[in-house]
């Protein structure tokens, strides 16, 4: 197992069809001193305006932000890839592309589950919320390989529950619940982590 490049906690939230909700309700609940950095890819249409972030700021005393490719990452943030965008981290680094092909194949949750699983080894957490089809299950099995934790929305909690059930067909979860089960699983994480002193 290599050496974490990144020894913060590094999560990793990917969701897709009916994910906006669960999104919400578990940064809703993270408190303002949450220790850990948090990056969201969800599944949009590539064409439609950039208001998640804005919109999840409102459910968060942490900062929510859209990153400029190789923005240093910072612990209690919150970041969101846009809607055309493929999010990946590396070297403590936020990193933007714009692939196309990655977003025809639905594979931006993996990419950024098995960027934050080389980047973070035991810090990398990856969280897969409601969706459809199969992306986040080759990122929570490069996370679980790292020894991260891997955590999954029950699919009778999720209005699509197809990419959590196929997650936990694929990986043995860490941790399975509701949302309210999720953000007090992240707390616990957390809890007890004080960021380093290069970060802000």
């Amino acid at each position: 197992m290599t050496t974490p490049e990144y020894n913060n906690l590094l999560i990793g939230m990917g969701a897709s069809a009916g994910g906006l909700r669960p999104i919400v309700e578990i940064i809703d609940l993270l408190p303002s001193e949450f220790q850990g950095a948090l990056l969201v890819a969800s599944h949009r249409d590539p064409n439609a305006p950039s208001v998640l972030g804005e919109l999840l700021q409102y459910h968060t005393r942490l900062r929510v932000s859209e990153p400029i490719d190789g923005e240093a990452l910072s612990c209690t943030h919150i970041y969101v890839a846009g809607p055309a965008e493929v999010m990946t981290v590396e070297g403590g680094e936020v990193h933007l592309g714009v692939d196309r092909e990655r977003m025809r194949a639905m594979k931006r949750i993996d990419d950024l589950f098995i960027s934050i699983a080389e980047a973070a080894g035991q810090n990398a957490v990856g969280v897969i919320l409601s969706g459809m089809l199969y992306d986040g299950v080759k990122g929570l099995q490069a996370i679980k390989q790292a020894g991260g934790t891997c955590i999954v929305q029950s699919p009778a909690d999720a209005e699509h529950g197809d990419m959590p059930r196929n997650a936990l067909e694929a990986v043995a979860a860490d941790y399975v619940g509701t949302t309210m089960d999720i953000a007090s699983r992240l707390m616990e994480l957390a809890a007890g982590r004080e960021c380093g002193e290069d970060e802000e």
